[in-house]
């Protein structure tokens, strides 16, 4: 963001410069004579450092101050082509100008390389001939000059601009707009006008003072012997020559920028007081431009040569500073491969003293630790090839260092004249390199230690997931076959043993691999882990002592694992190995270890499956029979009336009653009723489908819901029920219990009902209808408009009745 103070410094530079311009545009100032013919124009000199030396965006300004002159200084009409045309034309050639200069040639603004001033004096020599054009041009298009007088206008106008160019221009920018530059706090990265100006001057002493008041006297006797009438009329205009080139060569470019702005003033100024003759105006013009041009191409050659023996002066100290105290041992050879020249550090790293080395072999400052064929280190570098080498040598104390050598070769003139080679002591870094890459090993095992226990987690968490969402013990014998590939991919096979109910022997749950090393069932006391509680391993043929399920099976290591869950033991994980590899004492450990969370995971969620099982089946089944009980039938029925409606499919379902039952309980005793009962319940399941859902709702009632059967279907099963049931000849405690009957009401959907509410009463009703018509028989409800009509079987026979 812009501040306040940038604007303000800016306005005030700007309203300096307009000012300025005026001034240098005075006709007194410029010696006019007329429109397009001027002695010099100082004001092109500050426009083209303001642009330069400042920013070439100032050129609006620049168009407006000359605008102005024009209409101030010389009356020329405001909407004249001088006044617009011209105005525009001489601020964008020097606008141009200056953007070429600072941007693509990025020129020293101090002018001291004669590259630099080249290139301004060819840029701004042509920026004047192209504002000299426009001028002119516009002078005859204003009728301000004739035609005939083209030329002539040309001349003095391009001579006066050059003046101004060449004369003024680099006085300010060497002099004046540095200061400005930092009153005006541009970027000093951008600012190189305040560059080191060393090697342009010289240091200030009593003899150069008198030498600067020499150089400004000749000036002076110059300029009286050019114009003073007694000598005008010899035309020794070339003496002027000699102040200017005076300066360059003593002084360089800032001081001549100065002499020559100095001698163009004095030629004004005497032509002031000593008019010359008009025919001497151009050659007097030409001669300033001439003496301007010269004096800045001397002097900026003069600046460049002493800033370049400076440079070096300080380069070569730098370098022999940088050579006595540098660390690393340094050793210049000559061309037969002998030392020439060496170092503080070098000598210290030999243990040799400086004169014992100078004119040695390098070879044999340090001698190799063993013998080697490579060839001498002199003979790579002399033959014109770098070398760079880290060896292990002895030094004179005999103690072996680590060193490391860079040599290069000297090339002068297209030959090799010796070489230059450092020598650095790197035995600490060896041995510190060696300790961190042992480190850095350790750190990577452990690191992939790290990985694979994490990866070990991973898997365990996802096992564990996995055996959370099981719904069955076959599920997650499942899991856990596809679970433990995973975590021991170099075991052959295994299997997962369970206990059978009884608990006096395991059997397979679920293997796994290419082969079976191990039985498919075996009692406990045959795995030594069992017996032992912890991880056992066995060898067949290897020796140790081997588990008795593994006897007689093919060499080979196993890995014996308890499932230890919830403090019961609920069988082995069983894994074998490739035989004829002797597996590490860490890798048995390792494999040890995760078995043991593996088989512990297992085990605590085989416990929690086989918890949730039994809690599930005492949830839904009836523990004296082991039907369903009433929440899992109404459950059943909801379920399968969807299913039956989604498919289109026919239901029905049974309510039965067993009669009379209150008669065994009081008769024959409460064992005896639930007894009936469980006999009752074993008919239930050998009389119907296993899709049948058959379930006791309390007491003695029962149900049973029949997917896709149709009525008749129903009643004919259900006939067939209460007939064996009938049949049935139940004895309890030698106690001969008599017959047993039922009586069944049924209800169909869609036949009967819409949903599984009215299935329920209407079954219930018919049940009622049964058991108040005589019992032992089934009654099957039946649509007939609004009201249910009931059909009575006794036996195989069937009647309809009409409920009232």
């Amino acid at each position: 963001m812009v501040s306040k103070n940038f604007i303000i410094r800016h306005s005030l530079l700007s309203i300096a410069f307009v000012l300025l311009s005026l001034l240098l545009s005075q006709p007194a100032v410029i010696l006019f004579s007329q429109l397009g013919w001027t002695a010099w124009y100082p004001a092109t000199g500050l426009v083209v450092a303001l642009l330069l030396g400042i920013s070439p965006r100032y050129a609006i300004l620049v168009c407006f101050s000359d605008a102005l002159s024009g209409v101030v200084l010389y009356h020329q009409p405001v909407r004249s082509f001088g006044e617009t045309v011209g105005a525009i034309g001489v601020a964008a050639c020097y606008g141009g100008a200056a953007y070429l200069l600072r941007g693509p040639l990025r020129i020293d603004l101090g002018l001291r390389r004669g590259r630099d001033v080249v290139r301004y004096v060819v840029v701004t020599s042509a920026a004047a001939f192209c504002a000299t054009l426009s001028g002119v041009l516009c002078l005859l298009a204003d009728h301000s000059i004739s035609p005939n007088q083209f030329w002539a206008t040309s001349a003095g106008w391009f001579i006066g601009d050059g003046i101004g160019v060449l004369g003024v221009a680099p006085f300010l920018l060497i002099h004046v707009f540095p200061w400005i530059r930092r009153w005006l706090d541009l970027d000093a990265g951008q600012d190189r006008t305040a560059s080191d100006s060393r090697g342009d001057t010289n240091p200030a002493n009593g003899w150069h003072l008198l030498e600067a008041i020499g150089q400004a006297a000749s000036m002076i006797a110059v300029l009286w012997i050019m114009f003073a009438p007694q000598w005008a009329r010899l035309e020794l205009f070339y003496l002027s020559f000699i102040p200017i080139l005076w300066l360059a060569m003593r002084s360089g470019i800032r001081l001549v920028a100065t002499g020559t702005l100095a001698m163009n003033f004095g030629i004004v100024m005497a032509m002031h007081l000593f008019p010359p003759e008009p025919t001497l105006s151009a050659k007097i013009g030409l001669l300033m431009l001439v003496v301007s041009g010269s004096g800045l191409v001397v002097g900026a050659t003069v600046s460049e040569r002493r800033y370049l023996g400076m440079e070096l002066h300080e380069r070569t100290t730098f370098l022999n500073s940088l050579f006595e105290n540098s660390p690393l041992g340094i050793v210049v050879l000559n061309r037969d491969g002998c030392v020439a020249l060496i170092n503080d550090a070098f000598a210290k790293l030999s243990l040799y003293a400086p004169k014992e080395l100078v004119g040695r072999d390098l070879d044999s400052v340090f001698l190799a630790v063993s013998a080697e064929t490579a060839p001498p280190w002199s003979w790579s570098v002399l033959g014109g090839q770098a070398l760079h080498r880290v060896v292990r040598r002895t030094r004179k104390d005999g103690i072996p260092i680590d060193m490391e050598l860079h040599a290069v070769p000297l090339v002068i003139g297209g030959r090799v004249q010796g070489g230059y080679a450092i020598c650095k002591d790197i035995s600490e870094q060896i041995r510190a390199s060696a300790a961190e890459r042992n480190h850095a090993e350790s750190l990577n095992r452990l690191v992939k230690e790290l990985e694979v226990q994490t990866d070990q987690m991973t898997l365990l968490n996802e096992m564990s997931a996995l055996l959370e969402c099981c719904a069955s013990t076959k599920e997650a014998c499942a899991v856990v076959g596809d679970s433990v590939r995973k975590f021991f991919p170099e075991a052959t096979s295994g299997t997962l043993y369970t206990f059978k109910a009884s608990r006096n022997l395991v059997e397979t749950a679920v293997s796994w691999g290419s082969q079976r090393t191990s039985e498919p069932f075996f009692a406990p006391q045959s795995c030594w882990a069992l017996r032992r509680g912890k991880p056992h391993w066995s060898e067949p043929g290897g020796g140790g002592i081997v588990c008795p399920h593994l006897e007689g099976h093919e060499p080979s290591m196993h890995l014996c694992l308890p499932m230890v869950g919830r403090g019961e033991t609920l069988g082995v994980l069983h894994l074998d190995f490739p035989a004829g590899e002797k597996l590490p004492v860490d890798l048995l450990s390792s494999h040890e270890r995760l078995g043991i969370s593996v088989a512990g995971q297992i085990a605590l969620s085989l416990a929690s499956l086989q918890l949730r099982e039994t809690l599930r089946d005492q949830s839904i089944r009836d523990p004296l029979t082991g039907l369903f009980n009433r929440r899992f039938m109404q459950e059943s029925i909801e379920r399968e009336m969807l299913r039956a409606r989604r498919k289109k499919h026919s239901l029905s379902l049974l309510v039965l009653d067993i009669d009379h039952f209150k008669r065994f309980n009081d008769t024959f005793g409460h064992d005896a009723g639930d007894f009936v009962l469980q006999s009752f319940a074993d008919l239930l399941r050998n009389s119907f489908r296993g899709d049948d859902v058959a379930c006791r709702c309390g007491g003695e009632e029962f149900a049973v819901i029949l997917p896709e059967a149709l009525a008749e279907h129903a009643a004919m099963r259900a006939d067939q029920l209460r007939a064996e049931l009938k049949a049935l000849k139940l004895t309890h405690k030698d106690t001969r219990l008599g017959p047993v009957t039922v009586s069944v009401g049924i209800a169909t959907f869609p036949e009967h009902c819409a949903n599984a509410e009215d299935m329920l009463k209407l079954a219930d009703q018919c049940l009622y209808s049964s058991k108040t018509n005589g019992r032992d028989r089934v009654t099957v409800a039946k649509a007939q408009g609004k009201a249910v009509a009931a059909s009575v079987t006794t036996g195989t026979s069937a009647q309809a009745l009409s409920p009232s």
